[in-house]
């Protein structure tokens, strides 16, 4: 049975899986492969939906320290301070719905945005924030996501598609091949912006 927006944030907000995430290093060291691949230690990153802090906290350990991320969840905020102290000190963290905050992102802002089993939960009415997605990136766009699983809170969506829509090029995609941890079903996909997107959304910026 599908559900509104409203239940879908709802549920994002009070979910309570803390140590869940947090024993997934693995995952977080994969992510590190592909980040480490396109861009530099200096660089601005922005993970939308950072839960626990993991990823961000394993990009750190490595040496990354320009790091933004936005969670929904105050028992996932409160877990990241409790548990990477360091991390919530030093990273900018934002409480808050992607859809409330996205939009005052400005152009270009971070050389690589990541998502990891996050695009795939938001809902339909939300679809706007692609775009949005693809504005604030400067360089590269990381998702790695679970694009045919579908459920009251999956929606299934070919990321390839969207995000070449809107003017970014898919570069590089593995699908299924990490299974060991946990990421068979999931597919891992890498776009570049290309040249000329950016004068295309600083116009769009200011016509809205």
């Amino acid at each position: 049975m599908s559900k509104s927006l409203g239940e879908i944030h709802d549920y994002w907000k009070h979910v309570s899986k803390s140590d869940y995430y947090i024993d997934k290093v693995g995952r977080s060291e994969l992510l590190l492969e592909y980040i480490q691949k396109y861009s530099e230690n200096r660089h601005r990153i922005l993970e939308l939906g950072c839960n626990v802090g993991r990823n961000l906290n394993h990009l750190m350990k490595n040496h990354y320290r320009n790091l933004t991320g936005i969670e929904i969840s105050e028992e996932a905020v409160n877990s990241l301070k409790k548990n990477f102290p360091t991390l919530y000190e030093d990273a900018t963290i934002i409480h808050s719905p992607i859809e409330n905050i996205i939009k005052e992102i400005p152009n270009n802002q971070y050389h690589v945005v990541f998502t990891m089993a996050v695009l795939e939960h938001i809902h339909p009415e939300s679809e706007w924030i692609f775009k949005e997605m693809a504005r604030v990136t400067k360089s590269y766009l990381i998702t790695i996501e679970a694009e045919t699983a579908k459920n009251w809170r999956l929606f299934p969506r070919n990321y390839k598609v969207i995000f070449e829509n809107l003017g970014m090029k898919q570069i590089e995609a593995n699908t299924g091949g990490e299974k060991e941890l946990g990421l068979g079903a999931y597919t891992i996909r890498v776009f570049k912006k290309q040249k000329g997107l950016t004068k295309f959304f600083s116009k769009m910026f200011q016509r809205n």
